[in-house]
């Protein structure tokens, strides 16, 4: 019973008091769109690639047809610079290049809080131009 009371008094009460009070992004009434994406948002792109030698965090690593090289998955880690009207990206790479994406390419994502904070150091800083 005492845990039970714990749990209410330290997660469901605040959480509650900060759904009906709150000004921000969480407050009622107010839920942010699946999916927006605005200036400075990480995002992280899944590509397929083809090497000789995979990289260490290379996902479903195949051998090729022949066996020379190796086809893979790879995930880029960029950051939203623009939104262009017609709702394509530019997203911006760690080395400071610009990278051209549809909004509704399968292959795009939000990065998700465990990826924002496992690499940070892999999405580019937004204050350096």
């Amino acid at each position: 019973m005492v845990t039970l009371s714990l749990l209410f008094f330290l997660v469901a009460l605040p959480a509650t008091v900060g759904l009906v009070c709150g000004r921000g992004a969480y407050s009622l009434g107010h839920f942010p769109r699946r999916g927006v994406l605005r200036t400075g948002t990480p995002i992280v792109y899944r590509v397929r690639e083809t090497s000789n030698c995979p990289s260490p965090d290379a996902l479903r690593v195949y051998p090729s047809e022949h066996g020379e090289s190796y086809d893979y998955l790879a995930y880029k880690y960029l950051r939203v610079e623009e939104v262009l009207p017609d709702g394509s990206i530019v997203a911006l790479t760690p080395l400071r290049e610009h990278q051209y994406l549809r909004r509704n390419d399968p292959n795009l994502r939000k990065a998700n809080l465990i990826e924002r904070l496992r690499y940070a150091d892999r999405f580019p800083d937004p204050a350096y131009r």
